[in-house]
């Protein structure tokens, strides 16, 4: 048994904290005790509270602050966790320096962006002192991290993965009136690195798309506004529709024909993988970690970053041809069943603490969320 705390600053609810709550279910079921710190009055503290997990709500506004010091010390002293684990970076150095004073085992670094580090010794410093390893959750990631200087041995690949309890294991080919148009979806926050203005200037790339197809964006974010001026400047004010934010879109996956992602940078993303156990047909960027969750032809096709064009081509392509988006589909939903489980994903973690700890490993048993 292995005793957790995990410390995640985000105020917003994205793929990074719907994988972290995933994680942190299953090592409770495991056995193993949990702990979390997040900022107060999130959907991350909400949710982790409705299914069981001791929540510890800190406000950590910044990198070395004194006071987000001595409250991360009062939790580890409570706590005295064996694994510190931070889901994101802001509370690093911060939290480091509080656990040298609270008997931690190892401290460990989950890394979910693509972005290049800080060539400074600042940053140098937050990812290496004192830190035994850090998960990588793509191999792009684990080699831009050795392109920052981060030693390959402190680096470790573990993929995210998903619940496929929440979609049926075979989905039969939709039969769709004629005329019916083809929805073409995307999850994603609306920020700029996500691209989807390239999603919209394909749109209106595509002959008849206003009777051909509809374009539902899910997810919230500060591009919004200029992406829904975008839609009206394209004329696409019917073709595009903006759902919001949902934190639960198993339902919209469901009622997707494909799904399209044209990031511009992707440490792995959560919501291709979630398009994927749904057993959709993937449009995305070859960019970051996705080549290694899409192979173009296979269960999907990949087009280059900013490339609308590109991008319209590929989506005609699929909507043109049902059939080989129900074969793209289930193709996907196989490489999810047999690479990108979470129980897998449960096991891989607790084996490589227990190596931390030099303890030993427990059998796999039934993990489970």
């Amino acid at each position: 048994m292995l005793s957790f705390l995990f410390v995640d600053t985000e105020r917003v609810w994205r793929g990074g904290q719907d994988q972290l709550l995933a994680l942190l279910r299953g090592l409770c079921g495991r056995g193993h005790p949990v702990h979390l710190v997040c900022q107060p009055g999130t959907l991350l503290e909400t949710r982790a509270r409705e299914h069981g997990i001791v929540v510890h709500p800190v406000a950590i506004r910044s990198e070395v602050g004194p006071i987000a010091f001595l409250r991360l010390l009062s939790v580890l002293l409570h706590v005295r966790p064996e694994i510190l684990a931070f889901n994101t970076p802001r509370a690093i150095l911060c939290g480091t320096l509080a656990s040298r004073f609270a008997l931690v085992g190892a401290r460990i670094i989950f890394r979910r962006v693509n972005f290049p580090l800080r060539r400074n010794y600042f940053t140098l410093l937050k990812y290496t002192w004192g830190i035994d390893c850090i998960v990588a959750i793509s191999e792009s990631i684990r080699l831009q991290l050795q392109a920052c200087g981060i030693p390959a041995s402190k680096i470790k690949t573990i993929y995210e993965g998903m619940d496929l309890s929440h979609y049926p294991v075979i989905v039969p080919l939709k039969a769709r009136r004629s005329g019916e148009p083809t929805v073409i979806g995307t999850v994603a926050h609306l920020s700029r690195e996500k691209g989807l203005n390239y999603l919209i200037e394909a749109a209106s790339l595509i002959p008849d798309v206003q009777k051909r197809m509809r374009f539902v964006i899910v997810g919230n974010g500060n591009c919004r506004q200029e992406l829904e001026k975008l839609v009206h400047e394209k004329n696409l004010t019917e073709v595009f529709h903006f759902a919001g934010f949902h934190s639960d879109i198993s339902s919209f996956m469901k009622s997707f024909d494909m799904f399209a992602l044209p990031s511009l940078s992707e440490g792995l993303s959560s919501a291709i993988l979630e398009a994927m156990s749904a057993s959709l047909p993937i449009v995305a960027t070859n960019v970051g970690g996705i080549p290694e969750l899409v192979t173009s032809g296979d269960n999907g096709l990949l087009v280059p970053p900013g490339d609308p064009a590109a991008l319209a081509q590929a989506i005609r392509q699929l909507a043109d041809n049902p059939e080989e988006c129900l074969r793209m589909g289930r193709r996907g939903r196989a490489r999810m069943e047999e690479q990108f489980t979470l129980d897998r994903k449960i096991l891989e973690t607790e084996q490589l603490c227990a190596t931390l700890l030099k303890k030993p490993a427990r059998a796999p048993g039934s993990a489970h969320v």
